[in-house]
């Protein structure tokens, strides 16, 4: 399906005509597959979103109801004729596989019975609903509503949980350590010190005293009796079951099928069709040229020494570290705030919808990556958030800082995103769908195009992006690694300690974070390579018609995408340039 698709795709935008085939109608449309399955997850709540109500239902049962519906839906994608569909039709059907195909995998491997990273988890969304604005009586009932539903939840996700250990189907021991501070702190005697106290603390104009007095009367009751509840059934099972019993091994490999879902995981990361091998040596040859790089900037300074000693002395000079939480976020803030000037010289369209620099929240810090981009709704009352992590000030280095605030903010993350929020010609599914490889190769290409943006001065700022594409370039060998070589965890330290120079904090959660999501970290250097790829095809077909403006509107022009997609728009985008 997906290589006769594109070979239509090329047919199309190469401008052939296709009138004498004759082909017959489609059986079925795919504007009445997509309504299917739009009116499928509002029906179920499938996406296990806490912002809706209810907050939904994740028995085993629910898994096999909806495994079900999108077999059949993707019977029903096989048997189109896609010979007279539309461009936007085209584009729409692949993306809807891709979405489909990734539900189908998470029945046929298990993947509803481990529905926890190493930072995060199902109970951590839950804690997320303390960041809604609320304005109405309904809006506060209905949150009311959704915390007195979070035991039944969490014990829907623990029974899941508990058949997943004795299926061989959980998360490791060795990177669970610290694991327990993303629930404890939710289990509070004080309902005023919950984060899901937070809509309650100022009363909305707009509601009467009376109104306010029962409404909070009921949060607390709802806090005290559900949602502190609900975490203390968590900590209990954690305690007394899941971490005693959880495995001892470290790769995916050993889950009952391993290697396919592996496999399998590896082509949804990297929407292609790559091999974990191929990866493994892509990864390996870019380690080695960002190396070179590396050594590059050891002359440039006069270093006298192994690149590892130049990384250890960056770790423990403390001039590259921030003293207090409120410098690191002015400092993310002054970069951001920066690259906002520069964003007219790159790109002709930017999005309405602002952000601002944030820290990450104190429930997932300890154990969370540097930073990372929140998303919020056009409708939600909020903006959207560029996390900046200020736990463990040492361990966050100031030199990666410029990297981590392009790929996060903008014009990474946050443009992009905001963007196809924006843009309501495209299908509902469409405007929320994020496929990873585009979504990160676009973060990573950014940091890379931070260069063409004035950003990277000093020899400090340029090693620390380096070290942040070195980062991205060892999780090809690491991931692969882990998942199937076994490489054991203390390995994959070593390796990501002694090539980048990321904090040793920074260093443990990232290899806990690829040991827990296999293939996630794969989509970042793969889809920047891609990324680049066709930036550089276009500029040696285009020459001095060439824009990059015209270029970057094209790459965000259709949303979140898969690399196969891209390359036909850029394919087209030169054709029609050349005309």
């Amino acid at each position: 399906m997906r290589n006769s698709l594109f070979s239509f795709l090329f047919i199309v935008f190469a401008c052939v005509s296709l009138d004498a085939q004759q082909p017959s109608k489609p059986e079925s449309s795919v504007e009445k597959i997509m309504k299917s399955i739009s009116h499928f997850q509002i029906r179920e709540g499938n996406r296990d979103s806490t912002l809706r109500q209810p907050l939904g239902s994740v028995t085993e049962a629910d898994a096999k109801r909806r495994f079900d519906f999108y077999d059949s839906i993707y019977t029903e994608l096989n048997k189109l004729n896609t010979a007279e569909l539309p461009i936007a039709d085209l584009i729409n059907l692949e993306l809807i596989k891709y979405d489909v195909e990734d539900e189908r995998s998470a029945f046929n491997f298990q993947a509803y019975l481990n529905p926890i990273l190493s930072d995060e988890g199902f109970h951590t969304s839950l804690a997320a609903m303390g960041s809604q604005v609320l304005s109405t009586k309904k809006e506060f009932e209905n949150y009311i509503e959704r915390l007195n539903d979070i035991p039944r939840y969490v014990g829907q996700h623990l029974a899941n949980m508990r058949e997943g250990l004795r299926r061989g189907v959980s998360q490791p021991r060795a990177i669970l350590n610290g694991y327990e501070n993303t629930y404890n702190q939710h289990i509070v005697d004080d309902v005023e010190r919950s984060v899901f106290w937070k809509p309650f603390l100022q009363k909305p104009f707009s509601l009467s005293v009376e109104d306010w007095t029962k409404l909070t009367a009921d949060a607390r009751t709802a806090i005290r009796n559900s949602a502190v509840v609900g975490f203390r059934q968590i900590k209990t099972f954690f305690d007394n079951e899941y971490l005693p019993m959880a495995r001892t091994t470290i790769g995916v490999s050993h889950f009952p099928n391993g290697l396919a879902y592996y496999q399998d995981r590896v082509q949804h990361y990297t929407s292609t069709n790559m091999n974990y091998e191929e990866v493994y040596a892509i990864g390996l040859s870019e380690v080695a040229r960002i190396k070179d790089a590396m050594m590059g900037i050891l002359k440039e300074v006069k270093f006298k020494g192994t690149l590892k000693q130049f990384i250890s002395s960056l770790r423990t000079n403390p001039k590259f570290y921030a003293t207090t939480s409120v410098q690191l976020l002015k400092e993310a803030s002054f970069i951001a705030k920066k690259a906002d000037g520069m964003l007219p010289r790159f790109f002709g369209r930017l999005p309405r919808q602002p952000y601002g620099v944030e820290p990450v929240p104190a429930h997932l810090a300890p154990t969370y990556t540097a930073g990372r981009y929140s998303g919020a709704g056009l409708s939600s009352k909020r903006s959207g958030s560029y996390w900046v992590n200020t736990y463990d000030l040492k361990s966050r280095p100031l030199y990666a800082l410029e990297s981590l605030t392009l790929h996060e903010a903008v014009p990474g993350h946050h443009l992009q995103i905001a963007l196809t929020k924006e843009m309501t010609e495209l299908p509902n599914f469409r405007r929320n769908l994020y496929v990873n490889a585009f979504g990160e190769g676009w973060g990573l290409y950014c940091e890379f195009l931070g260069t063409e943006m004035g950003f990277y001065k000093d020899p400090y700022s340029h090693f620390g992006k380096l070290t942040y594409e070195m980062w991205r370039a060892c999780r090809l060998v690491l991931d692969v690694a882990l998942h199937t070589k076994g490489w054991t965890r203390e390995q994959a330290v070593t390796y990501l300690a002694e090539n980048t120079a990321l904090s040793l904090h920074e260093v443990n959660t990232e290899i806990n974070r690829y040991i827990s999501w296999p293939g996630q970290a794969l989509a970042y250097k793969i889809g920047e390579l891609k990324i680049r790829e066709f930036r550089q095809r276009a500029e040696s077909k285009l020459k001095d018609k060439f824009d990059i403006r015209d270029f970057h509107d094209l790459v965000l022009s259709q949303g979140s995408v898969t690399l196969k997609i891209l390359e036909e728009m850029v394919e087209r985008f030169i054709e029609e340039k050349l005309k």
